[in-house]
């Protein structure tokens, strides 16, 4: 990604797709800074201060938008779990600079922030380990990753802007192991259309070297992956967006389905 980022030290540890999390990270600054912010994540403002960037390319309207609005449709749904669950184990896999905990975090929970190593160690010059959260460096497509977490009675993992960058046989993998490793939980998946399947049609990813994998018509098309996966609501991105833009309730109505979405799937 061309940006211009004054801590050259952290840009140069960032691989291609780990760089797309920048992107999160600078809207998430920005709409905190917002007179009428619909978010709060101070953590983020710290950050894109520390590194020092400019978030011209980072953040563009409709990338805004569908970050703002996957963020609460994902905060709210983790935070209904967690009312019913409070006591569960949280994975936050592809975690990059994300700072989830804070924002539903009910002061009972263990929270484990996953990711590939080099996202890990640039996550670490800005976030600390604590009694409750933790940090583990791990490839989710090789056996046994999740052996460094706490095991528990019920599971929630979180898996949002990381599905889209696999391949239909890597997220196969990915669930595998999930309901392998823990005997019950939820799994909250962010996932793309395949006509969105297009880099160039993405106003901030058009501007990274990252490459999509596998879209889904249908949070069903995860079902043939694992027996065990239920699926259990399917919501677009454009439900929230809709509230806030003329933009937003015009694409609501012309897009249809094509705008990205948060799947909840169960499995025990």
């Amino acid at each position: 990604m061309d940006i211009n980022m004054k801590n050259t030290d952290t840009k140069q540890h960032l691989g291609d797709v780990q760089e797309t999390a920048l992107i999160p990270l600078a809207i998430r600054a920005n709409e905190t800074e917002r007179k009428t912010a619909r978010i709060h994540d101070d953590k983020a403002v710290e950050i894109i201060r520390e590194l020092d960037v400019d978030t011209e390319k980072l953040d563009q309207f409709f990338s805004h938008e569908g970050v703002i609005a996957r963020t609460i449709l994902f905060d709210e749904t983790v935070k209904k779990l967690l009312r019913k669950y409070p006591d569960v184990v949280c994975i936050n896999i592809g975690c990059g600079l994300d700072d989830r905990f804070t924002r539903v975090d009910n002061g009972k929970i263990q929270w484990f922030n996953v990711d590939f190593a080099d996202s890990i160690e640039i996550r670490k010059k800005f976030f600390r380990e604590t009694e409750r959260e933790h940090m583990l460096a791990a490839d989710i497509l090789k056996p046994n990753w999740a052996d460094g977490i706490l095991k528990s009675d019920m599971a929630i993992v979180i898996a949002e802007g990381l599905l889209m960058y696999f391949s239909r046989e890597q997220v196969k993998t990915l669930l595998n192991s999930l309901t392998v490793s823990f005997d019950r939980g939820f799994l909250l998946a962010e996932l793309m259309h395949p006509k969105m399947m297009n880099e160039k049609r993405h106003d901030t990813v058009k501007n990274t070297n990252a490459k999509f994998g596998w879209g889904t018509v249908t949070g069903r098309d995860l079902l043939p992956l694992d027996a065990k996966l239920t699926l259990i609501n399917e919501r677009s991105f454009w439900e929230e967006m809709k509230k806030y833009s003329l933009i937003g309730k015009i694409g609501s109505v012309i897009a249809g389905k094509l705008n990205n979405r948060l799947a909840v799937y169960r499995w025990q």
